[in-house]
């Protein structure tokens, strides 16, 4: 059975709609997601994890730069990071994959080991990675991947081998073209790792008021270079980054959780609906009150 076939056999067991959506699987850390037609280029949050796709692709746009993740280049997303992404799907060619979360403390104990015998793969204090990038499948990651996808099939493989497999997984990523991006995160002194741990406040307290002089003191830099050190991971700055967050949180709330726009806003952090309303439609183009409505609601699924 093929790379791909083995992803379409996942589409057979895991039931779902027709067009688009995501569905959790036997394995808790592990996502499977899918979609029959293509969708333009819209704005996207994806937490810490990797993405994997068996059959067509994306392009992401992050800081002015775009790049193409597909079966022969996987994703690494070492902190949430917020950016563009269009899929181009077909009915005959849908896109199939999955996400995988980065677990922290796996990843303490697998540096620990891999720093006895591949010391250059440690970053040092200073060191700064951009929050994402791709990377290129290589025959290892490729075989690993397969057994994962083969587990997934079974809630007792799932079970009894599922946590070592995403285990490996995260071993062959520390190896690969954005290793030392996850390496950074479990050095607690380094920027990169610093960033990280911001980025891990705003996503609990985006609610509230959070100023960068803030962000900057906790994470023990100066406010200049803690800004410089924020761009550099999420292509943000840290203010337009908590709009993002906020933003999209509240698209989840209006069109999962079916919250009226007023509320929506309210629980994000927002005073003023009106202002709520603007920023939305600016950066997803389409008004709050619509985005529950047909093909906008499928667009942010």
């Amino acid at each position: 059975m093929s790379y791909e076939d083995k992803f379409q056999t996942l589409r057979e067991i895991y039931s779902f709609p027709d067009s688009a959506g995501v569905v959790e699987t036997w394995l808790k850390s592990v996502r499977f997601f899918w979609a029959t037609k293509p969708v333009p280029r819209a704005p996207l949050l994806y937490g810490s994890g990797m993405i994997v796709i068996g059959q067509g692709h994306k392009i992401g746009y992050l800081n002015g730069s775009e790049f193409r993740y597909d079966k022969d280049h996987y994703l690494v997303s070492s902190v949430p990071t917020a950016i563009e992404c269009e899929t181009h799907a077909s009915r005959e060619n849908p896109i199939l994959g999955i996400f995988i979360d980065i677990d922290t403390s796996k990843l303490h104990q697998l540096i620990e080991k891999v720093e006895q015998h591949a010391p250059a793969s440690v970053p040092g204090e200073r060191d700064i990675y951009s929050g994402i990038e791709p990377v290129r499948m290589d025959r290892e990651m490729q075989k690993v991947v397969e057994r994962l996808l083969i587990c997934l099939k079974s809630r007792l493989d799932c079970d009894v081998l599922g946590a070592s497999l995403v285990e490996e997984i995260t071993y062959r990523a520390l190896l690969g073209g954005h290793g030392k991006a996850l390496a950074a995160l479990t050095e607690q002194e380094t920027h990169h790792a610093r960033v990280a741990q911001s980025l891990a406040h705003i996503h609990t307290h985006y609610m509230n008021s959070i100023s960068v002089e803030d962000l900057a003191r906790e994470a023990n830099m100066s406010a200049s270079s803690f800004h410089r050190a924020f761009k550099t991971v999420t292509g943000e700055s840290p203010l337009q980054y908590l709009k993002k967050v906020r933003l999209n949180k509240a698209r989840f709330l209006i069109v999962r959780e079916g919250l009226r726009v007023g509320s929506a806003a309210n629980q994000v952090g927002y005073e003023s609906v009106s202002q709520f309303s603007r920023e939305f439609k600016r950066y997803f183009d389409v008004a709050p009150s619509a985005a529950q409505s047909g093909a906008y609601a499928e667009m942010f699924r």
